[in-house]
């Protein structure tokens, strides 16, 4: 299989991961800045996040994760009121979503 279809099939089984709904507080670190914020949904593969930082898709950032700490993400969507973001791999989730 070559490098491209790795990476297609990779984001597909990222999107199938079951997301949980948790809506917590949280702070994201964005281009230097620590902006508050609520998480919304989490997943093993990435997490949407209600704010309204300045952000553009593919900035990374670091999303302070409740009981795990900060965790790098890539920005994959941008709207008015919410940042959708994608974890560079697969993160333990079971300490936030009890």
């Amino acid at each position: 299989m070559n490098d491209l279809h790795k990476d297609t099939d990779d984001h597909a089984e990222r999107r199938r991961a079951e997301r949980y709904i948790v809506n917590l507080p949280t702070d994201v670190m964005i281009k230097g800045a620590r902006v508050t914020c609520r998480l919304i949904d989490i997943s093993e593969g990435g997490a949407l996040i209600e704010t309204s930082g300045p952000v553009t898709v593919g900035d990374k950032v670091s999303l302070d994760l409740p009981n795990v700490g900060p965790t790098i993400a890539t920005v994959v969507r941008v709207s008015a009121s919410h940042i959708a973001m994608a974890f560079p791999g697969a993160i333990i989730i079971s300490s936030i979503v009890r």
